[in-house]
């Protein structure tokens, strides 16, 4: 438990206890003037309070309110209703703005008997200065001498060099103010990191006040920070409007503090929104941003909205599903109106090459542009995915679970270079298993996790031949499956997140008794790696040399005295539906792979300070997951279903700069695998892989190691480092230059027994129809009139009608039409 000075119970009071005093005009006054806090107690002469004022009309008026203390004795007020205590007792602050007065009551105590806590009123003033940034003194070295830990992450660390390093000369015990540690930050003396602050700041009479109490150090009974309330957590603004930000930080004790004046402020976005040192925000332009507050190892943000137009038209819309009802709820709040949907014929082509990575047959294209069932395109899906229970329709299960195989062999990074070839086969073939019959993702994981035995016959096995180390074991598990990059906590407290040293740790000791041994069960020739549990392992917490006991982020340790495989409680607590990082991961995913962008961005990337552009999507997508038994088919139908998902790709001027409200379709560059697959049906050929039956198409391939300079220049990933960054999706110009201009399309143009050469066999076969099928074969329609006249010119300059169609082919090949899904 922590001192009482720590526990600064701030009372929220309802507006009935507020002491509304009117003046002698208030009479004419209409609008409420509302105080938060309307009470306080300040505890000790460093404690602060901040007042926020509203009205009924307005959000914010705390710059507009005028502010005096009926008790200048016992506390003051600045002009920015900034409340400090002066003297022990009962005080009163008169708040006015309108004609009305409200009172706040405060009380003060402690101020003699306050000794400045190297903890909390120190170590927070040293990081919002940056003097514990990694660009200073916190860097992995320090600088001239000097080094902290990053943003004070353990104090108990750096009290030594600050004290008693360089003789003692960084603080002055007979004269506080000539000490180095203040000199400098004021630039009284030359300093290599500029002026932090001035003589008189409310950081220096902090730095003085522990100088003055004879700089006690890091407690070992003080209460630790667990929680940052943000107020407003969420407001939406017009540009040019402003808002006071109030931060209030939660103790283990249950106590709290008003420490708005020593969080660290940044903005995620500053053409929506800037923010100063205090927590004064202002609304700069139309958008979504995050306003970041980080303090003492916890991470929060507040969300700026400013809505792109006042009213929006959105009666053309009718929503499907539940996704529908809540895109267009934050339409509403942004002022964002959507494009029409899309046709017919671009949903057909997109849901085929989002949903298996394969574009739709001729006949396929026909068929469906001919039915005019209202309900065809759910139809479609339900065969895409599986879910008709008629085999004579579900045909698309060999290429669906080959996709999604290619996508799950990215993440886990399934590579015979680490795992060799049987491994590597083992895994691709259990996880393509997995697919065929829709395993929930739940139990998928689970069997990941605890997986044991000979990796050629244990597909999930091979988890633990990409790495063995509990340390990168405890990285790519949080990665992977929660969106948690939790590689900064190795060595120091998550600069953007609440996880510490110690949760990282913790995590890590889940796989402390994994271990590995050979086996020649498969003969001299086929030795493989066989994973077993071994009968103790445990990690030490590399700064305090602790040995950690295995426990979920965030959470306690589990009990395992009795437990054989500690890996068990970690697959269950992953995969439960109470997890909400779990689902809410999974889900993030793969709406970005429908969507274009994910709620979350980049994907792997959900920390507190990196908030979704829809948090209540989000929030019902993850719901809806656990609800419908972690059924990835179910959730792929719920998005494609969508009239979201339905958008043209087409934008409009007042939606063209949008990726992450989906007012449109994002175009997206079709990944490497399904590019290549994509030419070979256009071209009408079959690129050939050695050591692979013939036959096997690109989105087939178990692994990287497949010989194709087209694969690689086009962005397939090696799978060697556990992000979704290592496949590359943006086009560049050696990508341009390689479908131009490289030997792999036009050889497949001019293949002998490919699309133009069959077609020019055919004698029957008119060029009006010969145009229409190169078509169908790439762009999955028929060409317009304008086409075909373009089309015919070109047949007409040609030396002879095979270079034509080749050349038509060719250029169909080469337009973002044929190498984007939209």
């Amino acid at each position: 438990m922590c001192e009482s000075r720590y526990a600064l119970p701030l009372f929220v009071a309802l507006l009935a206890a507020f002491a509304i005093v009117r003046t002698s005009d208030a009479a004419e006054a209409s609008v409420p003037l509302r105080v938060t806090p309307p009470k306080a107690t300040l505890v000790g002469p460093l404690a602060r309070v901040q007042l926020v004022c509203a009205t009924d009309e307005r959000a914010d008026v705390t710059r507009e309110a005028t502010y005096e203390s009926l008790t200048p004795q016992v506390a003051s007020v600045d002009a920015t209703g900034l409340v400090a205590p002066l003297a022990d007792g009962d005080a009163k602050i008169r708040v006015s703005l309108n004609g009305l007065a409200v009172e706040v009551s405060l009380q003060v105590v402690e101020m003699d008997a306050y000794t400045a806590s190297f903890r909390h009123d120190v170590m927070p003033i040293l990081s919002r200065g940056g003097c514990a940034g990694g660009s200073c003194h916190a860097a992995q070295y320090g600088q001239a001498g000097f080094k902290l830990s990053l943003l004070g992450y353990a104090p108990e660390q750096d009290y030594t060099p600050i004290v008693r390093d360089e003789i003692g000369r960084r603080i002055s015990l007979v004269k506080p103010e000539d000490s180095l540690i203040l000199l400098k930050a004021t630039q009284q003396t030359p300093h290599g990191g500029g002026r932090r602050f001035d003589i008189g700041d409310y950081d220096y009479d902090v730095l003085m006040q522990w100088l003055t109490d004879e700089t006690p150090g890091p407690a070992k009974d003080e209460a630790e920070i667990v929680d940052l309330t943000v107020t407003p957590g969420e407001r939406v603004y017009r540009p040019g409007e402003s808002q006071q930000l109030r931060v209030v930080a939660h103790y283990s004790d249950g106590g709290e503090r008003d420490v708005t004046q020593a969080v660290m402020y940044d903005t995620l976005n500053d053409a929506v929104a800037t923010v100063g040192p205090r927590g004064y925000l202002t609304a700069q332009g139309s958008g979504q941003a995050a306003v970041m507050i980080r303090y003492m190892g916890q991470a929060k943000i507040s969300m700026v909205i400013v809505p792109f137009a006042e009213k929006t038209d959105l009666s053309d819309f009718k929503p499907a599903n539940f996704i529908d009802e809540l895109v267009m709820q934050r339409w509403k709040l942004l002022g964002l109106e959507p494009s029409g949907g899309c046709s017919d014929q671009e949903f057909l082509r997109r849901v085929f090459l989002d949903a298996i990575g394969t574009l739709p047959s001729p006949e396929k294209v026909e068929a469906f542009l001919a039915d005019d069932d209202p309900h065809k395109r759910e139809a479609l899906v339900d065969e895409l995915l599986g879910l008709t229970g008629d085999p004579a329709r579900d045909i698309y299960v060999n290429e669906w679970s080959a996709y999604w195989a290619l996508k799950w062999g990215d993440l886990l990074r399934n590579n015979r270079n680490k795992l060799g070839d049987g491994g590597m086969w083992a895994m691709y073939n259990w996880t393509r298993a997995s697919l065929r019959e829709n395993k929930p993702v739940d139990r998928f994981v689970r069997e990941l996790i605890t997986a044991e035995g000979s990796v050629f016959s244990s597909g999930p096995a091979n988890y633990y031949k990409v790495t063995n180390k509990p340390d990168e074991l405890a990285e790519t598990t949080a990665q992977n499956f929660l969106g948690v990059r939790l590689q900064c906590a190795k060595c120091h407290h998550h600069p953007f997140e609440v996880y510490s040293q110690a949760d990282y740790y913790s995590l890590a000791a889940f796989f402390t008794r994994v271990g590995t041994k050979n086996s020649s069960d498969f003969g001299a020739l086929g030795r493989d790696t066989v994973v077993l549990v071994k009968r103790s392992g445990s990690i030490r917490h590399p700064r305090t040399g602790q040995t950690m006991e295995p426990a979920p982020l965030l959470g306690e340790p589990v009990e395992t005295q009795q437990l054989r495989d500690l890996r068990r409680p970690l697959a269950q607590w992953l995969t439960s539906p109470e997890n909400e990082l779990f689902a809410r991961n999974i889900v993030n995913r793969f709406w970005g792979y429908y969507m274009g962008t994910g709620l979350v961005e980049p994907l792997d990337d959900m920390r507190a300070t990196n908030p979704p552009s829809n948090p209540e999507l989000l929030d019902a997508l993850a719901k809806d997951f656990v609800e419908g038994g972690f059924d990835l088919r179910r959730l792929m139908r719920s998005i494609m279903t969508s009239q979201a998902y339905q958008r043209s790709s087409r934008p409009t001027d007042s939606n063209a700069a949008d990726t992450r409200f989906y007012t449109h379709y994002n175009v997206k560059r079709l990944p490497a695998e399904v590019l290549l697959d994509a030419v070979d049906d256009a071209c009408g050929t079959q690129e050939k892989f050695t050591g692979i039956p013939a036959g096997t198409r690109a989105i087939e391939l178990p692994d990287p190691n497949y010989a194709s300079f087209f694969l690689d220049t086009m962005g397939r990933p090696q799978r060697v480092i556990t992000c979704e960054c290592e496949r590359a999706t943006e086009p560049n110009l050696a990508q341009v230059l390689h479908i131009a201009n490289g030997d792999v399309l036009q050889k497949k143009v001019s293949d002998n027994s490919g699309r133009v050469a069959r077609m020019l066999k055919q004698k029957e076969l008119d060029d009006e129809t010969a145009i229409a099928q190169l078509y169908l074969h790439t762009f999955s329609r028929r060409p317009s009139e304008e086409e075909l006249v373009a089309c015919r010119e070109i047949l007409a300059a040609a030396e002879n009608r095979g270079e034509g169609l080749e050349d038509i082919l060719w250029a169909l090949c080469n337009s973002r039409e044929f190498l984007f899904n939209h």
